[in-house]
C-alpha cells in the first residue's frame, strides 16, 4: 500500500542539482534471491543512478499480515519509474525460476507496490537485529556498544542497577511524585491530572496519564552520581559518544505513565542542531558525515517493562536524518521499530535525535522510568518544560 502522507511533508531535497528521493517498495514473494536480483540488475534508470540502501521483511497489515520484502531505493527518479523497473525485473526473474523448477512452491503471484516515499533515506531495521550488547570475557563491550549506538542511535544494556539500588531510587521517585501531585492540587486546583495538558518548570504532561517530572532533590542527584556516573562503563561510553565526561552536564527526571496512558505520538526529544550535518544521502553517511551527538538519554525502568505495563518503542537509525520528523508511521508499517522491553534496572541508551514513542499502559500499576540526559555543557533543554512554576510567583526554582 502507499502511505498517505501530506505532500508538503514530502518536499524533495536538492543535492547537486538533482531532486533526490527515497522510495520504499514492497515485493511479494519476499525471497532473498529476488532482493539480490533486483539490486544487481537495476543500477540506473535512464541514466539516473540508483543507490540501494537497507532491506527488511515486514508484515502487510492490508493483506492478512503477509510477509513482504521491503526495498529502499535512493535517487532522482520518480516513484513510477522505480516501481515499473522493479516490477518488470521481479516478474521476469520469477518466471525464469518457474520455468527451471516445476515444483516451485505454489508460485505466489508476484506483486510490487510503493509503500512510502520521503525527502531523505528511510532507515530499515534488518531482521533479527539485536541492540542488546552484553559483557563477556570474549568481547570488547565498549567497542561494540559504541559502534551499535553510533549506527542505530540506540543501545540496550542489562543490569545497570541491582535490586537494592532500584528500591532506593523508587522510594525517592515515589516521594517526588506524591509531593508534586499534592503541590498541583494545592496551587493549580483547576488542572485535572491525567487529562489536561500542561507544562511547568517542575513537571509536564503532554498526553493522557503521561508525565515528565524533574528530579532536583539532592538525594536523587547524589544517587545518580554515586551509582551511575561513577560506573566505568558509563564514563567510557559517554566519552566515546559525547567527549570528555568532565565537560558534560546531566538533567534528571522520571517519566511515568499511569494506568490508562495511551499511545504517544512519534517524536524526537531534540532536533538536529542548526547548521550541523546529518547523514545525507550516502548509505554510510552515519559513519562519515553525521554530526556527533550533543545529548544522550539514558532510561532506567524501575519496574519490568512488558506488553501489559508498556514500554518505549524506538525507530532505530532515525537519529541520522533531520527530515524524518512526521514520518514515524513509516517505521511501524515497514517493521522497523524496536520495542524497549526489558527488566527493572536495565539501561536503554538513545541519541536525543532518535524518533520514539511511549506505548499504552494496560495494567493497573504505575510505570516509572528514570531519565538521565547527558549533554554537552552548551546545550540547554528548553523544549520539554515550561517557564512558570507550579507554585505561582516561585521564581527561585532552578
Amino acid at each position: 500500500f502507499l502511505l498517505d502522507l501530506p505532500r508538503n511533508a514530502m518536499t524533495s531535497s536538492v543535492l547537486n542539482k538533482q531532486i533526490m528521493i527515497c522510495i520504499l517498495i514492497g515485493v511479494v514473494p519476499p525471497l532473498k534471491s529476488v532482493l539480490g536480483h533486483v539490486q544487481n540488475r537495476i543500477s540506473e534508470i535512464d541514466g539516473k543512478k540508483i543507490d540501494w540502501h537497507d532491506s527488511t521483511i515486514a508484515k502487510d497489515a492490508d493483506d492478512n499480515d503477509k510477509p513482504t520484502l521491503i526495498l529502499s531505493a535512493v535517487g532522482d527518479f520518480s516513484p513510477d519509474e522505480i516501481l515499473c523497473a522493479v516490477n518488470t525485473e521481479v516478474r521476469q526473474f520469477l518466471s525464469e525460476i518457474s520455468e527451471r523448477n516445476d515444483n516451485m512452491e505454489n508460485e505466489i503471484p508476484p506483486r510490487c507496490e510503493i509503500w512510502a516515499s520521503a525527502p531523505c533515506p528511510l532507515p530499515l531495521m534488518p531482521e533479527g537485529l539485536s541492540l542488546l550488547v552484553e559483557k563477556n570475557e570474549e568481547s570488547n563491550w565498549l567497542k561494540t556498544a559504541t559502534a551499535t549506538f553510533q549506527e542505530w542511535g540506540l543501545l540496550m544494556q542489562s543490569s545497570m542497577l541491582n535490586a537494592d539500588e532500584i528500591a532506593e531510587l523508587r522510594c525517592l521517585v515515589d516521594k517526588a511524585i506524591t509531593e508534586t501531585h499534592q503541590m498541583i492540587s494545592n496551587f493549580r486546583p483547576n488542572i485535572k491530572l491525567g487529562q489536561d495538558v500542561f507544562s511547568f518548570k517542575e513537571i509536564a504532561s503532554r498526553s493522557q496519564e503521561r508525565f515528565d517530572l524533574r528530579l532536583l532533590e539532592t538525594d536523587a542527584i547524589r544517587f545518580v552520581e554515586r551509582h551511575v556516573m561513577k560506573r566505568l562503563d558509563v564514563a567510557a561510553l559517554l566519552e566515546e559518544v559525547l567527549g570528555s565526561v568532565e565537560g558534560l552536564d546531566f538533567d534528571l527526571s522520571v517519566v511515568y505513565s499511569r494506568p490508562g496512558a495511551e499511545y504517544q505520538g512519534w517524536h524526537a526529544d531534540g532536533q538536529h542542531i542548526s547548521g550541523a550535518m546529518d547523514a545525507g544521502w550516502s548509505r554510510n553517511g552515519w559513519k562519515f558525515d553525521l554530526a556527533s551527538a550533543y545529548a544522550v538519554c539514558l532510561f532506567i525502568p524501575l519496574i519490568d517493562l512488558n506488553e501489559e505495563v508498556g514500554y518505549t518503542q524506538f525507530w532505530p537509525g532515525t537519529h541520522r536524518y533531520r527530515g524524518l520528523v512526521g514520518f514515524g508511521k513509516v517505521g511501524e508499517i515497514a517493521g522497523s521499530t524496536y520495542n524497549g522491553i526489558c527488566n527493572a534496572g536495565d539501561a536503554i541508551w538513545y541519541d536525543y535525535r532518535c524518533l520514539h514513542r511511549g506505548m499504552p499502559n494496560f495494567s493497573t500499576v504505575l510505570r516509572p522510568v528514570v531519565q538521565i540526559i547527558f549533554k554537552k555543557s552548551w546545550y540547554m533543554e528548553k523544549r520539554n518544560y515550561g517557564t512558570e512554576s507550579v507554585v505561582p510567583g516561585n521564581s527561585g526554582f532552578a
